[in-house]
C-alpha cells in the first residue's frame, strides 16, 4: 500500500509522531477498498462492525474529510456514490448499509429497525482514474438501516442525512468541482428537505441523540438542532456555488428559524440545555454538555452567549477527566431512569450509559470551538493529550473512554478505532497555520 506523505508544517515533533502514526496505523489500513472502490471500515483491522458494512453517520463524515485532507478525494468521491446509491425517495440516508445478498445477522436485536428486504437496493460502482484493482466493481445487492433498535426514541435518524450534506460541502471544498456539485446537488438537496420534515411543533428537529444512543437523549436534542443549523448553511452555500441564490435564501431562512428556536428553548442564561424530553421537558441536569461546543461551532450562540459560558467550559476539569479530552457532560452520574433506554426484547452488551464518555466527536466540537474563538492555547494542549493517550497503547484509540472514580479513564470498544485518528488529522491538518508554530 502506497505510505501516505504528511505535511512537513507539523511543528511538535511529538504531535507529529502522532498524526503519522493515526494515518498509518489507523486511516491507511481502513481504507480497504475491496468491498467497493471508496470503501473504508471504521476499525483499522476492520474486525469490528463488519469487514464489509459502511457507517454513512458520524464515523464515516470525519473520516472522508481527514483522507479529503490526505490527497485522497477518488476515495471520497467514491464513497459519496455508494452512499447516495442508498437514498430513499424521501431524501433520508441510512446510518448504516450491509450486504442484501442474503438477510443480514441480528434482526431480532440490533438491527430489528432494518426492512428486509424493503429496502434493499443494487448498485454497480461507475469507473474513476486511480481505483484499485482489487476493488469489486460488480452490481451488488444492499440494504439500509434508517430506524433504531430503540423504536421510541428512534435515536440516530437524522446522523446520516445532515453528514451527507456536510461531506458534500467539504468535497466542494476540496475539490471546487462545480460539475461535480450540479451531478449532486439533486440528492443533497433531497437530504435537507427530509431534515425539514424532521420538525416537530415545538420547532425543533426530532431525532432523539444526534450521535449517542445510550442514553438516547429523547427526543430534541441539543447538538442535532446546532448541526441541522450548520447543513442549512451548508445547503445554502452549496447552491450559491451553483448560481442558485434564491434556494440558497430559502435555506438561510430555514437555519435561521431553527437556530431561533434553539436559543429560545436551550439558553439557560450562562449556559446551554442538553435536549427537551416529550415528557418532562426541558433537561439540564448533568453540567456542563457538548450542546455548549456544538452552539459555538455552529455560530447559533452569540457573542455574548459566548463570553458567558466559555469560562464555565474551560474551568470545568471533568469535561477532561483523567486528561482526555473530552467527556459528554460534567456530570455523569445524575441520570435518571426515565433518561435510559427502553426496555429491550433482547440482551445488551453495553451499559445505559455506553455515551456518556469522552469521545472523538466531543472532542471534534471542542477543537472546532476553540478555532472558532482563538483559544489556539487549549486546543494544543488538548491535542496533546490526545496524543498522549494514543501513545499509552501503542499509537492506537479506542472508541469511548469512561470517567473512572479515580483520575483516570477506561477505554472501552474496540482498539483502533478510526474517530480519534480522523479528528486528530483533521484538526493538526486542517489548521497549519495553528500547528506549524
Amino acid at each position: 500500500m502506497e505510505k501516505i506523505p504528511v505535511p512537513v508544517h507539523i511543528g511538535d515533533e511529538f504531535i507529529r509522531e502522532a498524526v503519522e502514526a493515526a494515518i498509518a496505523q489507523t486511516l491507511q489500513p481502513a481504507a480497504v477498498e475491496r468491498a467497493y472502490p471508496g470503501h473504508f471500515t471504521v476499525t483499522a483491522d476492520g474486525e469490528h462492525f463488519g469487514r464489509e458494512n459502511t457507517w454513512p453517520g458520524l464515523d464515516s463524515w470525519e473520516m472522508a474529510g481527514a483522507y479529503l485532507l490526505l490527497g485522497r478525494e477518488r476515495l471520497v468521491l467514491d464513497y459519496f456514490d455508494f452512499v447516495e446509491a442508498s437514498q430513499r425517495q424521501d431524501g433520508n440516508v441510512p446510518f448504516a448499509i450491509f450486504p442484501a445478498e442474503e438477510p443480514p445477522g441480528g434482526l431480532d436485536s440490533f438491527l430489528r429497525g432494518l426492512r428486509y428486504p424493503e429496502d434493499a437496493y443494487t448498485f454497480e460502482p461507475r469507473a474513476r482514474v486511480g481505483q484499485p484493482v482489487h476493488s469489486d466493481m460488480s452490481e451488488r445487492k444492499w440494504i439500509g438501516l434508517f430506524d433504531h433498535w430503540q423504536p421510541k426514541a428512534n435515536p440516530l435518524t437524522v446522523l446520516a442525512p445532515t453528514c451527507f450534506i456536510l461531506t458534500a460541502s467539504e468535497i466542494m471544498g476540496r475539490t471546487k468541482s462545480e460539475s461535480w456539485l450540479r451531478e449532486k446537488i439533486g440528492s443533497v438537496d433531497r437530504a435537507g428537505r427530509y431534515l425539514l420534515s424532521r420538525k416537530s411543533e415545538n420547532g425543533l428537529i426530532s431525532g432523539a441523540g444526534f450521535y449517542v444512543e445510550c442514553p438516547p437523549r429523547n427526543q430534541w436534542d441539543g447538538v442535532t438542532q446546532c448541526y441541522v443549523v450548520k447543513a442549512f448553511r451548508d445547503l445554502a452555500g452549496l447552491h450559491r456555488m451553483v448560481g442558485d441564490p434564491r434556494t440558497a435564501g430559502l435555506w438561510t431562512a430555514r437555519a435561521e428559524e431553527l437556530g431561533a428556536v434553539f436559543q429560545r428553548t436551550f439558553w439557560r442564561g450562562d449556559h446551554f440545555a442538553e435536549y427537551v424530553h416529550p415528557e418532562h421537558g426541558v433537561v439540564d441536569f448533568h453540567g456542563l454538555s457538548d450542546v455548549n461546543w456544538a452552539a459555538i461551532v455552529s455560530g447559533v450562540a452569540t457573542e455574548d452567549q459566548v463570553e458567558r459560558v466559555w469560562p464555565l467550559l474551560v474551568g470545568e476539569k471533568s469535561l477532561w477527566h483523567g486528561d482526555m479530552p473530552t467527556q459528554l457532560v460534567s456530570m455523569p452520574y445524575g441520570y435518571r431512569e426515565w433518561e435510559l433506554n427502553e426496555p429491550l426484547p433482547f440482551e445488551k452488551s453495553t451499559g445505559p450509559l455506553y455515551d456518556v464518555a469522552a469521545m472523538g466527536r466531543v472532542w471534534f466540537l471542542e477543537s472546532m470551538a476553540c478555532l472558532r474563538t482563538g483559544q489556539h492555547d487549549r486546543l494544543w494542549d488538548s491535542v496533546r493529550k490526545v496524543c498522549r493517550m494514543g501513545q499509552r497503547h501503542g499509537w492506537y484509540w479506542y472508541e469511548r473512554y469512561h470517567p473512572l472514580q479515580v483520575w483516570d479513564v477506561f477505554p472501552a470498544g474496540p482498539r483502533g478505532y478510526c474517530e480519534y485518528p480522523a479528528i486528530l488529522v483533521r484538526v493538526v491538518l486542517g489548521n497549519p497555520d495553528v500547528f506549524s508554530k
